[in-house]
């Protein structure tokens, strides 16, 4: 219902058209009040919206009737007879019983419903757009006929649609009918390719394609084209533009090829080495040219590489003999050999020994015998000599730590460490050379007179006396062992724990 505030002017407009204060409206005082809300109400509308609001058809409307009509029939999905009332939105008698047109248009745009997208496009499809209808109007005809809190709109609310397009655009409903049945259904417009020469210019067709119908191709076009490109090609090589003698560019051709013709990459190398790469002539244009003259054969003899060298001379827009005498004046292949990483035990030659010392050996080199004197050097240096003691009690000490079957390189090492002779000059890893040294090549054991050598040694890295280190080792009363202490046990180690016959023992 509406407000008391509503319901007072209505009644105050009410009270205004009834002229004859009988507190009820015939048809021309209706009409009144209804075209000042819309001007474009027709006689036949207004007659249909009085036989409506006139609910106990005695031919007088009262306030209440007219009242009830507008407000109460929102109980009812009334929006559309609210339109009815204040839009106009009625069969203004031009319809007919035409709409199966209209139906069939509606599904095939739709189907059974339409959103407000699929309406534009509708609108827009079946030229409705213009004279007064812009599409601004249509999202407002959508949101008037639909609904309230729907957003697709069926076919009843598309008649609605179409009575409010007539109004808009000033014309009868019968006509934007005609228009709508008009309609074949939504027009598809597809992504337009961008243009393309090979398809689209169909006088470059060639072959099979020039006689295909579904491309529309000349079939009369193409024949003898590519016979003529290469003809015309052909007559631009022997144009008859002077040359040079070409036995010098023979020459440096044998020079890369020998007698059995250049590759591909031969003849790149060729270009290259003699210089006859730059913009105008890439090494792309070397693979082209190569290609173009040995059509499909892998080497090219002198005859083909002289249409090389014409094409070449095309490339580099100069005269043929130019290019020739850039040709000629190579003398062939230019060897670009790698250098090897420099390997101190083949570069410096003060290392080499035996053979390789007379074979390779050059001035500066250390000779034959420089091995030999090393390994005597070695000898002079652990050999007896004069400030030594006697060596019993140092063997009596050596045999406390190897027994009888001489001493390995751990046990070597344990010796010294259990005599003290590891300090800044001999450390660990120089056990392990002297124990080496003093055994021989492929010895395990040190026997009594290696173990000698192997003292001397000792003196020699210290740069102390032999007698020094008999000294140390003499005093020695064997290995020194090293028990692992076991951890405190309360158990074990408390004896005020104990009890029974081991209190007692």
């Amino acid at each position: 219902m509406a407000s008391a505030e509503k319901q007072a002017k209505m009644k105050e407009q009410f009270d205004k058209l009834d002229s004859n204060g009988d507190g009820t409206l015939d048809q021309p005082e209706l009409a009144v009040l209804l075209r000042k809300g819309n001007p474009n109400f027709t006689d036949a509308e207004v007659s249909a919206l009085y036989n409506a609001c006139d609910s106990n058809h005695d031919g007088r409307v009262t306030l209440e009737e007219f009242m009830n009509y507008i407000y109460k029939q929102d109980k009812k999905g009334g929006r559309h007879d609210r339109l009815h009332a204040a839009g106009g939105v009625v069969d203004d008698g031009t319809e007919g019983a035409g709409w199966g047109g209209c139906e069939h248009t509606f599904t095939e745009f739709a189907g059974k419903d339409m959103d407000g997208k699929e309406f534009m496009k509708f609108c827009k499809d079946s030229g409705l757009l213009g004279h007064g209808f812009s599409k601004t109007d249509v999202d407002l005809c959508f949101a008037k006929v639909v609904p309230k809190g729907k957003r697709r709109m069926d076919f009843n609310c598309f008649k609605d649609a179409c009575r409010v397009i007539a109004q808009k655009r000033g014309s009868s409903t019968g006509e934007v009918m005609a228009k709508v049945a008009a309609a074949n259904g939504p027009v598809l417009s597809g992504t337009k390719t961008e243009y393309s020469k090979f398809y689209d210019d169909k006088s470059t067709y060639t072959g099979a394609a020039t006689n295909n119908d579904h491309l529309g191709g000349d079939p009369n076009h193409g024949q003898g084209r590519h016979e003529a490109q290469q003809a015309a090609a052909e007559a631009a090589l022997h144009s008859g533009a002077a040359e040079a003698d070409w036995g010098p560019t023979e020459a440096t051709f044998r020079a890369f090829a020998g007698e059995d013709g250049i590759d591909g990459r031969e003849f790149l190398k060729m270009c290259d080495d003699i210089g006859l790469l730059n913009k105008k002539f890439a090494k792309t244009d070397v693979d082209l040219v190569f290609a173009g003259v040995a059509r499909k054969a892998k080497k090219i003899q002198f005859a083909e590489f002289k249409d090389c060298v014409r094409k070449i001379a095309q490339k580099r827009g100069e005269a043929i003999p130019e290019t020739q005498a850039k040709i000629s004046a190579c003398s062939g292949p230019t060897l670009h050999g790698t250098k090897t990483d420099a390997v101190r035990f083949y570069d410096d030659k003060s290392t080499y020994t035996g053979a390789a010392s007379e074979v390779f050996a050059r001035e500066g080199g250390h000779g034959p015998d420089k091995h030999a004197a090393q390994v005597a050097a070695a000898a002079a240096a652990t050999a007896a000599s004069e400030d030594e003691h006697p060596w019993e009690p140092v063997l009596q000490a050596y045999f406390r730590f190897a027994g009888d079957d001489g001493i390995d390189g751990r046990e070597f090492a344990k010796l010294c460490n259990d005599c003290g002779l590891y300090d800044s000059k001999f450390s660990k890893n120089d056990v392990d050379i002297v124990f080496v040294k003093a055994a021989g090549k492929g010895v395990r054991k040190l026997d009594d007179q290696s173990f000698c050598a192997a003292v001397r040694g000792i003196a020699v890295k210290k740069g102390c006396p032999t007698s020094q280190i008999q000294s140390k080792v003499a005093n020695s009363s064997g290995p020194v062992m090293h028990a692992t202490k076991a951890e405190y046990s309360k158990f074990h180690d408390d004896k005020s724990t104990y009890t029974g016959t081991k209190a007692e023992d």
